[in-house]
C-alpha cells in the first residue's frame, strides 16, 4: 500500500517535469531566431543605440539624398520617378525618435534599369542566395547570352541590396558584396536597390530583414499568387523605412554586428 501511494505521489511530478522540460527545449530551439528578430526590431525603432543631437536629423539627410537623386536624373544616369503618395498615419507601424524620418523605399534608393544580355554574364537568381546567412553563393553561374533566361534582365552593381519579391518569407536577401568575372545580371524575381551616399546599404539590408518589414512584404493584401506568393514591385517600393542620421546608421549597424555573433554562439 505504501509503495503504491509513493508511486502515485511521484508520477505526477515526473509528468510535470517532462512538460516543463519540453517547454524549455522549445524555448531553447526558438531562442536564437527570436533574439535576432528582437535585436533587429529594436535597431529599426531607434532603441538599440542612443540618439545624438550633433549628428543631425533624418529630414536633413533625406533632403541631401533627394538632391543627389535629382542630380543623377539630370545627368540621365537614372530615370525620373513618379510623385510619391504622402505617408498616412495608418501606414506608420511604430513610433521613431524625433530626429528620424519615415520615408518610402523608392525615395531613398534607385536602380540601374534592365537589359537583355548580349554577352557572357554572371546570372544571379533566387537559387544564388543562401537564405540562412543571407549571402551570395561562392560559385558564380556563368551564362552565355544565347542561353539567357527570360528573367535575366536586371542590372546590378557591387554594393546593391537585392530582395526576392517572390515568396518573400524565404528571406532571399543579400548585398552584392564582390566583383564578378563577367557582368552580373539578376533575375526579375528581385527588387534591386542602390543606396545613395546618405543611406548605408547594411542599414537597409538589416531593415529589410526586420520583423516589421517582413510582415509588410508578406501581408495578404500585398501578396499575389498561391503557390508562389509575391509582392509587386510597386507595393514593395511603397514600403516604409525609418531613416536615422548617417552617423547613427553606422552605430546601429556596428551594434547589430556586435550582438548577432553572440546569439549565434548561443545556438
Amino acid at each position: 500500500k505504501r509503495i503504491v501511494a509513493k508511486i502515485e505521489e511521484l508520477l505526477p511530478l515526473v509528468d510535470r517535469y517532462a512538460a516543463a522540460y519540453e517547454k524549455l527545449e522549445q524555448f531553447n530551439a526558438k531562442f536564437p531566431e527570436d533574439m535576432k528578430k528582437s535585436i533587429l526590431q529594436y535597431a529599426i525603432q531607434g532603441k538599440l543605440v542612443e540618439q545624438r543631437a550633433e549628428e543631425g536629423t533624418g529630414e536633413e539627410l533625406y533632403q541631401q539624398i533627394q538632391a543627389e537623386k535629382q542630380r543623377l536624373i539630370q545627368e540621365k544616369k537614372i530615370k525620373k520617378e513618379k510623385p510619391l503618395a504622402e505617408i498616412s498615419e495608418d501606414e506608420i507601424p511604430f513610433d521613431i525618435p524625433e530626429n528620424w524620418k519615415w520615408c518610402r523605399l523608392s525615395s531613398l534608393t534607385y536602380n540601374w534599369g534592365q537589359k537583355t544580355p548580349d554577352k557572357t554574364f554572371c546570372y544571379i537568381d533566387v537559387g544564388s542566395i543562401n537564405n540562412i546567412s543571407h549571402t551570395l553563393n561562392i560559385e558564380n553561374t556563368v551564362v552565355e547570352a544565347k542561353d539567357a533566361s527570360s528573367r535575366a534582365k536586371k542590372i546590378v552593381q557591387k554594393g546593391d541590396v537585392i530582395f526576392a519579391t517572390i515568396r518573400p518569407y524565404l528571406k532571399n536577401i543579400c548585398i552584392i558584396d564582390r566583383d564578378f568575372p563577367y557582368e552580373p545580371i539578376v533575375s526579375t524575381a528581385f527588387a534591386v536597390m542602390h543606396c545613395p551616399k546618405g543611406l548605408l546599404n547594411k542599414y537597409l539590408y538589416y531593415y529589410l530583414l526586420s520583423p516589421t518589414f517582413m510582415r509588410f512584404a508578406n501581408a495578404s493584401d500585398k501578396s499575389k499568387g498561391v503557390a508562389y506568393p509575391a509582392i509587386g514591385e510597386k507595393d514593395f517600393f511603397n514600403g516604409l523605412i525609418a531613416l536615422p542620421p548617417l552617423a547613427e546608421q553606422k552605430r546601429i549597424v556596428a551594434k547589430i554586428e556586435e550582438l548577432l555573433p553572440l546569439v549565434d554562439r548561443y545556438a
